[in-house]
């Protein structure tokens, strides 16, 4: 695909074992969490990264080369996600301190309390050269059709309240605001 304005050759195609390196990377780039130690890292990956490879659904965004820039990851059943994700990586998470096993308890339980907006919910990042290209417009409108044809109706993402730039793309890809609080905004949108 090309977007015409600032070409850029790129294809989606779903995520696969061998582009986990890729996302992390992309992943710790694109954090606005403090990145103080290993510990931090490990904790960013756990929580927003790793799991979903495993139990989401996800998408990349590849250059002409074939290097990820970007990606989509959903967890397309988030109650079913949060009972593996308690399960199997909490425990892993809990290893690095008390103050991860916290700050993952209240996601959780925040995480709980948002179900009833939408069945599903995402997580996006780009790399800065992929960003303002189409891509991430494009890695949504794919997630879009692929949870659409599995019948899931509705998905949901929270970003930083102060994240202007972010708040203004997910306008612009259908997503509503619904919730404000605590720093954070939750936003929804349908699938059809």
């Amino acid at each position: 695909m090309s977007d015409g304005k600032n070409t850029i050759q790129y294809t989606i195609r779903p995520a696969n074992v061998d582009d986990l390196e890729a996302m992390r990377e992309i992943c710790v780039e694109t954090s606005s969490l403090p990145m103080r130690d290993e510990k931090d890292r490990q904790f960013l990956l756990l929580s927003y990264c790793d799991p979903y490879l495993s139990y989401g659904d996800c998408f990349v965004a590849l250059n002409e080369n074939g290097r990820v820039i970007g990606y989509i990851l959903c967890a397309a059943n988030t109650r079913e996600f949060l009972k593996l994700f308690s399960k199997n990586i909490q425990p892993q998470i809990s290893k690095l301190g008390i103050r991860y096993a916290l700050t993952t308890h209240g996601s959780l339980a925040a995480q709980k309390l948002l179900l009833p907006l939408a069945p599903a919910h995402l997580h996006i990042d780009l790399t800065e050269s992929a960003r303002r290209k189409g891509i991430g417009t494009a890695l949504i409108n794919t997630l879009k059709e692929h949870l659409s044809a599995r019948g899931i109706d509705r998905v949901q993402l929270t970003c930083g309240s102060k994240n202007k730039a972010a708040i203004a793309f997910y306008k612009r890809n259908g997503f509503k605001t619904v919730v404000r609080c605590f720093g954070v905004c939750v936003m929804r949108r349908s699938t059809d």
